[in-house]
């Protein structure tokens, strides 16, 4: 079959598109500004800010996998959290309003969102039916998936994934946690007792072809391990797989805010999540262990 995918050079775009390759698949790219890549997919010019899209890309498609979206970590300025919101809701609704203006048959759509759609809590864990926070962020992916359950109500399959932290060499999380770690500086974050809803790379792109390619999948999903962990036992880990040690104290909160701003609270926030719902699917993890997810990735 025939994939678009929106924010497909990214972090966990490119990882789908290997596995996707990898299946047989065709993958086709929407982008800003179409160049070559890596994997010397095919780009298709778009521009949410001015509604224009190359209407060449759906030809024979069956279906989107929707990732694009600004990155969070970067300074939160006021104009910086528009973009945030607007890469994601406009990005959205120009798909939307392209397939149902053009009658492109698409079967299905399969949207990220994430983990920070639910209120920040120590004590909580969340199922898919838990309600939603109401910070930035949670504003942010309530919004990205209201867009994105449109193309339910005009009988396209969609499936949003709330996908927590990624763990990966080549980006995200893990290498901001390991280079202090790797200089035998590594630290928890504020009190370290958040939790941080974990996944590998190739799982969390597994779980995209999962549910691209499984015709029962449809509604929201956690995307996340089976398992969540703390701050604190996360940097620990790293150390222990890096072999480094690890006695620094706590980084406190105030010099949080005051390195990152407003950005801080995705470092502090704390989100537990159940995955019982996608695992019940036949979904199945390589990396189950967070130990054994850190070995792939840090050696």
């Amino acid at each position: 079959m025939k994939v678009i995918i929106t924010g497909g050079t990214g972090l966990i775009g490119t990882e789908i598109s290997r596995q996707l390759l990898e299946k047989g698949h065709e993958v086709v790219y929407l982008s800003r500004h179409p160049r070559s890549n890596k994997l010397n997919i095919k780009e298709y010019h778009w521009d949410p800010d001015t509604a224009t899209i190359d209407l060449e890309a759906f030809k024979n498609t069956q279906g989107i996998i929707n990732l694009a979206g600004a990155p969070i970590n970067k300074k939160w300025t006021p104009e910086y959290k528009s973009e945030i919101l607007r890469s994601r809701v406009d990005g959205t609704r120009l798909l939307f309003d392209t397939i149902q203006s053009q009658q492109f048959p698409i079967d299905f759509l399969v949207s990220a969102s994430a983990s920070g759609y639910y209120a920040n809590s120590k004590e909580m864990e969340y199922k898919e039916d838990s309600p939603p926070g109401s910070d930035f962020l949670s504003v942010v992916c309530q919004k990205w998936e209201q867009e994105a359950q449109l193309f339910e109500k005009i009988g396209i399959r969609t499936v949003r994934l709330r996908v927590g932290i990624v763990l990966s060499d080549a980006g995200g999380a893990l290498p901001e946690i390991a280079r202090p770690v790797r200089l035998g500086l590594g630290a928890p974050l504020g009190s370290g007792e958040q939790w941080m809803p974990w996944i590998h790379i190739k799982d969390i792109a597994a779980m995209f072809v999962w549910a691209a390619t499984q015709n029962t999948l449809s509604g929201v999903y956690n995307a996340g391990g089976p398992y969540n962990v703390t701050n604190e036992e996360l940097s620990k880990q790293v150390a222990r797989v890096l072999e480094k040690p690890f006695f620094m104290p706590n980084i406190p909160k105030f010099l949080l805010k005051l390195a990152l701003g407003e950005m801080a609270e995705t470092a502090l926030a704390s989100t537990k999540i159940n995955t019982d719902k996608i695992q019940a699917t036949g979904f199945k993890y390589t990396y189950p262990e967070l130990t054994g997810a850190l070995k792939d990735i840090l050696k």
